[in-house]
């Protein structure tokens, strides 16, 4: 059973950090405790989303590069440790920098 991430381990992961979206050549700053799905949305990509809590799997997306700090309850632990695609609706990245296929 999956549960909801440790809001102390969340908390250590609310950094700033750069998403590159490979295919349309962008470069776009995520600001600390803001959602990649609105910083996607303001920037024209098109990504679409339901609930934004991450149950539905609907904004699904894969991660080039990067380390993601998943926040889903969609992907099971397996997916979420192959680190190959995530939820931007509700997931961070740990690291500094995410390359997703958009």
């Amino acid at each position: 059973m999956q549960t909801a991430p440790d809001t102390a381990d969340a908390a250590r992961t609310e950094h700033a950090f750069e998403l590159i979206l490979k295919r349309s050549q962008m470069r776009l700053p995520v600001a600390s405790g803001e959602s990649m799905a609105d910083v996607l949305h303001l920037a024209g990509v098109p990504l679409e989303t339901l609930y934004e809590q991450g149950v539905c799997g609907t904004c699904l997306t894969r991660v080039l590069e990067g380390e993601v700090d998943h926040r889903d309850m969609y992907l099971t632990d397996e997916e979420k440790a192959a680190n190959e695609q995530f939820m931007p609706c509700c997931s961070r990245a740990r690291s500094k920098l995410l390359v997703l296929d958009l």
